[in-house]
Order: structure tokens, then C-alpha cells, then sequence
């Protein structure tokens, strides 16, 4: 069984900063690296917005593009064995916001050592939604020039921290937003590579059940079973459809990898096909400040064989079971 061990994501952040702000600098003293990355470091970045031209108070998107060179990779946010994900971070004028990040759907990798790690093999791009203050003040400049930092991990035969540094620009309009037709078409291309809530998922029944071990110690096992069908006739698409279920979300434990297997809802087939899915996860070594509302998984729908995406169904993102206020 293969496990996936989850870290403190503020641990982890610490960890990060450490090696990145402390060590990287070293670099230059290993030959081996030095003679490798001389040229170039193995991660860029780059980072395109909506707008040009904002209105205070009205959200508009930007994405920052993670740019591994060919034969490296990059991580997901909950990578399993692998290593650690972008870490941005955004110096904001006063009164903005930004949300966390959107990842788009990842890919299940096999690293050296036979080690299991979620990420991506090629470019990908984070998406934010960064939103101005409300308020404006004629003394306010209508330049406004964010600094943008990136924390990176890529590997290919060795792991590489990195630091990235860009500057977003935009200008302010008090009454009018103007598009940025690059950026916008860049973060329209990737629109479809992002996980939708479940709740958004049209025509889709979830179900989901948290198992505990009976007699399990104050370090907690358990058994999280979702299961998933299309509602009333709806049984889009066609043909025969593959799903890949990356847990995510704990925050310290083991929980394993798992396949989706095919399932009945209410003894329901269709051409002699159960139409529904199920994954079970197990779980092991939970804290105490575990509760299964913490768990979270991201559902992915494969065409199989077949080539391209699948028309009309989005990957999805599940939280797991709410925990239950005590009587």
C-alpha cells in the first residue's frame, strides 16, 4: 500500500523559506550544481493579469506561470512523496486582497526509488484573484506596481530550491476596467484545467462516509469512502469513462492511494455497467486534531484510451465529511 505523508503546511512553509533564504546561496560552492544550472536556473516564471486597467474594489484574475525545463518537474499542493509546491507570495498596496491559489489538475508521477509524487511534468499555471480597495484616493498614483515573489522546488536526477522575482503592473480607472487581451487569453486557456467545487458539478450525486476503527488509539485510523453517480438519466458522456482520485487536505497521518472502482447506486446499471464510482481511502497515524472534515480529494475523469479531454466534465473537488459538533 502506498502511503502519502502529510506535513504542517506552515512547517512546511518555514522549511521552505529556510532552505530557499539560507542555503540556496551555498549553491555556487557545489561544482556539480554550479557546472549544471550556470547558464540557467531549471524554473522561471512569468505572470499575466485580466486587466489592464482596474476598478477599485472589482476582482480580476492573475496567473503565475511555473516554467520547469524540459525533463524537470514541478509539485502539486499536497504531493504525496514528492516535494514542495510554489510558494508565492504578493507585497500588496494597502486595502488589497488575494486569494489562495487555484493549481490546475495534476498528474500522478514515479520518481527515482520508486517514490509516488503529484505535480506536473510541463509548465503550469497558478491562478489568483486579486481584488483593490475599495477606496481612492485622488492622491493615489493610477500606476500601481505589485512585487511578486516565487519559492520553488523542481527535480529532475536532484531536487533544486529557487527564488523567482516579477513585478506586476496595472493602472488604476475609476470608472472603466480595460481588458488585457494576452493576459485574459493566457487564463482562458487554462479556464478548463481547473477543478470545479462539487457542489458546482451539474449533474452529479456525491456521497461520502467516514469510517472510524473501533477500539483505534488517540492516534486515529479510519476508512473515507466517496462515491459518486450522475443524477436522474443524465449520463453523459458516452464512452466509458476512467477516474483518478488524489486525496488531499490532512494535515498530518498516512493515507493511502487508492482506484476508483465502478459502483451501484440503488442496483442501477446501464449496459450491464454499474453506473456510479467509489473510492475508499484508509487511514492511519491521525492526530488529535484530526476530524474527517479535514480530508478533501480531487476527482479526476479519464477518457481511458481515448485522446483529448472530456467533453462536459470537469475535474472535481471534494471536502470531506463535516465534523460533528459534540452534544
Amino acid at each position: 500500500m502506498m502511503n502519502l505523508k502529510s506535513h504542517s503546511t506552515l512547517l512546511k512553509r518555514l522549511l521552505l523559506l529556510v532552505i530557499a533564504g539560507l542555503f540556496l546561496p551555498l549553491l555556487p560552492a557545489q561544482d556539480s550544481v554550479l557546472d549544471q544550472f550556470e547558464a540557467e536556473d531549471p524554473c522561471s516564471i512569468d505572470i499575466f493579469s485580466s486587466v489592464k486597467q482596474f476598478r477599485p474594489g472589482v476582482p480580476f484574475q492573475v496567473g503565475v506561470l511555473i516554467q520547469p525545463l524540459p525533463g524537470w518537474h514541478g509539485y502539486w499542493h499536497s504531493s504525496r512523496d514528492g516535494g514542495d509546491a510554489p510558494d508565492v507570495t504578493w507585497v500588496l498596496p494597502a486595502g488589497w486582497k488575494v486569494s489562495e491559489a487555484d493549481f490546475p489538475v495534476p498528474k500522478r508521477m514515479v520518481e527515482e526509488g520508486d517514490l509516488i509524487s503529484i505535480g506536473y511534468n510541463k509548465p503550469f499555471l497558478l491562478r489568483f484573484n486579486l481584488t483593490p480597495s475599495s477606496r481612492s484616493n485622488d492622491d493615489d498614483s493610477s500606476k500601481v506596481s505589485i512585487p511578486v515573489k516565487v519559492i520553488w522546488q523542481v527535480c529532475e536526477k536532484v531536487c533544486i530550491y529557487g527564488k523567482s522575482e516579477t513585478e506586476l503592473s496595472i493602472s488604476r480607472g475609476d470608472e472603466s476596467i480595460t481588458m488585457d487581451t494576452g493576459g485574459s487569453s493566457v487564463l482562458a486557456g487554462w479556464r478548463d484545467r481547473y477543478p470545479v467545487a462539487a457542489a458546482k458539478a451539474r449533474g452529479f450525486h456525491f456521497e461520502q462516509q467516514w469510517i472510524p476503527e473501533q477500539g483505534s488509539t488517540p492516534i486515529r485510523k479510519g476508512t473515507w469512502v466517496v462515491r459518486w453517480s450522475r443524477q436522474g438519466d443524465d449520463r453523459r458522456p458516452a464512452v466509458p469513462l476512467q477516474w483518478i482520485a488524489f486525496p488531499h487536505g490532512i494535515e498530518e497521518g498516512l493515507i493511502s492511494e487508492a482506484k476508483v472502482e465502478r459502483w451501484n447506486r440503488e442496483s442501477s446499471v446501464e449496459n450491464g455497467r454499474p453506473v456510479g464510482w467509489q473510492v475508499r481511502f484508509d487511514l492511519q497515524e491521525l492526530g488529535l486534531g484530526f476530524h474527517p472534515g479535514l480530508l478533501g480529494v480531487t476527482l479526476v475523469p479519464s477518457p481511458g484510451k481515448a485522446a483529448g479531454p472530456v467533453p462536459g466534465m470537469p475535474a472535481v473537488t471534494l471536502d470531506g465529511p463535516q465534523k460533528k459538533q459534540p452534544k
